[in-house]
């Protein structure tokens, strides 16, 4: 029934169409209307907190129980990380991120420090320390709104960045 109505429809458009064009008073034929939505490129962002270490300096390790006292002196620098999806979105997605979840990440912390470190480890466990930017792990989505009013997910991944705060991260295991 449904398919008929759009028939009789489409016909007596088509009649009226041809009576007003012959008469002179339609000057083009008309035809049915589509929606039509903008074609666009969007992203979608959410972040959790991580670390990005300094890229040449190991992963201390001191134990079982005690202090872990540590010096360094170094320059070095902790760079973002792409782990999943496609190194070229990095630029775009840290701009997006930078609004959204923290103006201070950045694609590169390098750092010039000397940096004295010390923390009780507890009896029976090993102390472990490395130097870290602190920064956000970034899951991003990037879509396609199309004209036809449907979104394409086009790419999705997560990039590491690091900020401009530094320091040591330090955890305990039992070997």
């Amino acid at each position: 029934m449904r398919n008929t109505k759009k028939s009789l429809r489409k016909v007596a458009v088509a009649i009226a169409t041809t009576l007003l064009s012959s008469a002179g008073l339609m000057a083009a034929t008309t035809t049915s209307a589509h929606a039509a939505c903008p074609d666009d490129i969007r992203y979608s962002l959410r972040a959790v907190s991580t670390y990005v270490p300094f890229k040449g300096l190991p992963i201390y390790k001191d134990g079982k129980g005690g202090t872990m006292s540590l010096t360094r002196d170094f320059t070095k620098s902790a760079s973002y990380q792409v782990t999943a999806g496609a190194e070229t979105e990095a630029g775009a997605i840290l701009a997006k991120a930078k609004v959204s979840i923290s103006a201070s990440l950045t694609k590169t912390n390098s750092s010039t420090v000397t940096h004295n470190y010390s923390h009780k480890i507890s009896s029976n466990k090993y102390g472990h320390a490395q130097y870290v930017s602190w920064g956000k792990k970034v899951y991003w989505k990037k879509y396609r709104d199309t004209p036809t009013c449907t979104t394409q997910l086009i790419a999705k991944g997560a990039i590491k960045f690091p900020t401009n705060q530094e320091g040591w991260r330090y955890w305990e295991t039992y070997s």
